[in-house]
């Protein structure tokens, strides 16, 4: 995950500004609970980076896409959680 892609989608999705090294904390974090609480969704997310990946673009817009795409689905499924961990991502310090 590139640091300034998590940065942005965090940025588009949330409404809020992380640091680059927060943004990809909370990716890391969020993939963690997904495959410890929920792995079938953790598997539709690298599917679907899987299948941008063949589609050959570029690496920076398919990290921005993946980012985006799990705060979505965090969001719909797990908002709570997802609250959780961007608030201790941004408290630790």
């Amino acid at each position: 995950m590139v640091k300034k892609s998590a940065k942005q989608a965090v940025k588009d999705v949330l409404k809020i500004e992380l640091e680059e090294q927060h943004s990809q904390e909370l990716y890391y974090s969020i993939c963690a609970f997904l495959m410890e609480k929920h792995e079938l969704c953790y598997i539709d997310i690298i599917e679907f980076k899987y299948a941008l990946l063949l589609d050959d673009y570029d690496q920076d817009l398919v990290d921005y896409l993946v980012m985006e795409y799990v705060l979505d689905k965090m969001k719909k499924q797990h908002g709570l959680i997802l609250a959780t961990l961007t608030y201790l991502v941004t408290s630790k310090s």
